[in-house]
């Protein structure tokens, strides 16, 4: 696949992305930071949480991020559809890795994105992840007719948790809007 739906969906100025990536690298990166987090919600849904408290070791700074989202009230009596799973458009060229697709304790069917921030501060400025997941959400639509009720952006900062929910028309509406633009940014072969 050629395209990705963060790609896709990438409206950053040069400025905003240097920014960014600026505060990626080292132990207290976003990169590490983030692949800690995703990793315990991983092994957390796929029940592979043993011995250790949850499932597997993880430097301790990132238990602040770890245990409240592992806590999250989201999870209780939860069915799990997909953990990390890969989508894909071959028509589009386009791929992409969901987070968590579950069924919750009251039967609707949940696609969710994870974020994290570096403190709690940053929860209520983070966005809702509306666009990408309205590309995860076509790819389902299309390549699997699963439907989906509910799209939620789970936001993990040290010492809580928070959650967006949006309406699975407004995500899809969302990713239109940013594949038309992205397309129209590409190349004629």
């Amino acid at each position: 696949m050629v395209h990705s739906v963060t790609r896709a969906i990438n409206d950053l100025t040069p400025q905003a992305l240097e920014r960014i990536m600026a505060t990626k690298d080292g132990p207290d990166g976003w990169a590490v930071r983030g692949n800690t987090v995703h990793n315990a919600l991983e092994k957390h849904l796929l029940g592979l949480a043993g011995e250790a408290e949850y499932g597997f070791v993880y430097d301790e700074k990132w238990a602040p991020w770890i245990e409240p989202l592992l806590d999250h009230w989201l999870w209780e009596d939860c069915k799990v559809l997909g953990v990390e799973f890969k989508l894909c458009d071959p028509k589009k060229s386009l791929a992409g890795i969901l987070d968590f697709l579950i069924v919750d304790k009251n039967g609707n069917t949940i696609l969710g994105d994870l974020k994290t921030v570096k403190t709690s501060k940053n929860i209520d400025q983070r966005k809702s992840a509306d666009k990408q997941l309205g590309g995860y959400l076509m790819m389902l639509l299309d390549s699997h007719q699963l439907y989906v009720d509910k799209c939620v952006t789970l936001i993990s900062g040290p010492g809580t948790t928070a959650i967006k929910i949006s309406k699975p028309d407004d995500c899809l509406t969302s990713w239109l809007d940013a594949w038309m633009k992205f397309e129209a940014q590409q190349p004629d072969f």
